[in-house]
């Protein structure tokens, strides 16, 4: 038979357990709006019971485990989705910056300069040629190098800002390694022999997340508890112990370029999918292949403009090259002809009146070198524009799609992981009354007891 102690034992371990409910409950209150905190909940069983002759009396409840609600593989695809999402982010803000500096199809301050410079010569071509003509053909041109070395400026400039950004990352990646090895440690030592420590947990898969916008990486559970992470196949963080990243600048084809390496053994990392690799590709892809554009077009100028005016004469002498360089970067007006604008030629005879060259250059403002069907120089930078726009365009729609997919895992995590203040409360009620149950199960048996008292 039971006693009167083993009732009063079943109705503490409702009251416990309760208690233990109801705590969790206010843990969860407390936290909905903590950033990657997720559910916990009170699981509970019966406890063994006592078996007698004419059947089993339960023995109470017991806690088993404090769960912690989360789905690894919706986190797991949060990360990848995520990395994808800072990768197209990245270039396209990149791509943003440079259309900036260009201007758009419709309004861009060098194509007016083009044509500024074109329009000049065809004033220049109608007889009778004065001399302050020339010298305002000279100062269009000095404008239009100008404008071509501020565009290279502003290339430059948003080059340095992607290494920068790209330097701040890199930091922020060790830190991030450095407070997951710490957790490592922590939450290693927490769960020997014990449960899982699930608010440590928590806090390292919100790290995790943040590294893989960073960089994508690879994530393995050790059976301590601790995670390894992998990144382009080179485990950055095992248990306690991280690998840190660096910056270094090295040779390339363009001059020097930053790299990303080991801290320790100094070796290049290919970085994955991410927020770095997109600052990256933004700087090496598309950034340069807009500028290797713009040097095409700066090339085209300089020989189409040069081809003609070196077969003009000037002041009975032959013509010179117009422009010397080759690039955005090193176009300049002839140093004699900014020394003397009354170098530059106007026609192939010398005679008074004849400007054919002068035509045949003002003429480059509507077709190219080769005649009809050959670009014109508006025109070929009119692509780079149109190409740049369209670039652009794509990864607007690459960024606005990848924030929706991630947009739409993160609202199942919530599902499955956040905090719903309308269940909690309605849990807190149903462990209210557990509890009030229990206690008036104990009330009861303490009056059993004073009148067994009384009895003697």
């Amino acid at each position: 038979m039971t006693s009167l102690a083993s009732v009063m034992d079943i109705g503490l371990s409702a009251l416990f357990a309760a208690q233990a409910g109801l705590t969790g409950v206010s843990h969860n209150i407390a936290n909905a709006n903590t950033p990657g905190f997720s559910r916990q909940q009170a699981l509970f069983a019966a406890r063994r019971p006592l078996i007698l002759s004419f059947g089993a009396l339960g023995r109470g409840v017991d806690v088993t485990e404090i769960r912690r609600i989360q789905d690894d593989f919706l986190l797991a695809n949060l990360r990848r989705q995520s990395s994808r999402r800072e990768s197209f982010a990245m270039v396209d803000s990149a791509l943003t910056e440079v259309e900036a500096i260009l201007g758009s199809v419709d309004n861009d301050h060098l194509t007016s300069a083009i044509n500024d410079f074109f329009a000049a010569w065809s004033d220049l071509a109608n007889p009778p040629i004065d001399t302050s003509l020339k010298s305002y053909v000279l100062s269009r041109a000095l404008s239009l190098v100008e404008d071509f070395h501020a565009v290279g400026r502003s290339l430059d400039e948003a080059v340095l800002d992607l290494e920068q950004r790209i330097e701040s990352g890199v930091v922020d990646l060790n830190e991030l390694l450095q407070q997951v090895a710490n957790l490592n440690e922590q939450i290693a030592a927490a769960e020997i022999g014990g449960p899982q420590a699930n608010d440590l947990r928590d806090r390292r898969d919100l790290l995790l997340t943040q590294i893989s916008e960073l960089a994508e990486v690879t994530v393995h559970e050790r059976e301590d508890g601790s995670v390894d992470v992998i990144l382009a196949g080179r485990t950055l963080v095992t248990r306690g112990s991280y690998q840190q990243l660096a910056t270094t600048t090295q040779r390339s084809g363009d001059g020097y370029q930053l790299t990303v390496i080991t801290a320790d053994g100094q070796q290049p990392i290919e970085l994955p999918t991410g927020r770095l690799e997109g600052l990256m590709t933004a700087r090496d892809e598309h950034l340069s292949e807009v500028r290797g554009q713009l040097d095409e077009v700066a090339r085209y100028l300089i020989d189409s403009v040069n081809t003609l005016h070196i077969e003009g004469r000037s002041g009975g002498t032959l013509g010179i090259p117009f422009f010397v360089g080759d690039s955005l970067a090193t176009i300049e007006v002839a140093e004699a002809i900014q020394n003397d604008a009354g170098l530059i030629a106007t026609s192939r005879s010398g005679a008074a009146g004849d400007t054919d060259i002068a035509r045949a250059i003002a003429a480059l403002a509507d077709e190219g070198i080769g005649g009809p069907g050959d670009a014109s120089v508006s025109d070929r930078y009119r692509t780079v524009l149109i190409d740049l726009a369209g670039q652009r365009s794509s990864f607007a729609f690459l960024t606005e799609n990848q924030n929706n997919v991630v947009h739409s895992v993160q609202a199942k995590i919530a599902s499955v992981s956040g905090v719903s203040l309308d269940e909690e409360g309605a849990n807190m009620i149903r462990y209210q009354n557990t509890y009030n149950a229990a206690a008036k199960v104990i009330a009861t048996v303490q009056e059993m007891y004073d009148s067994l008292f009384a009895m003697i």
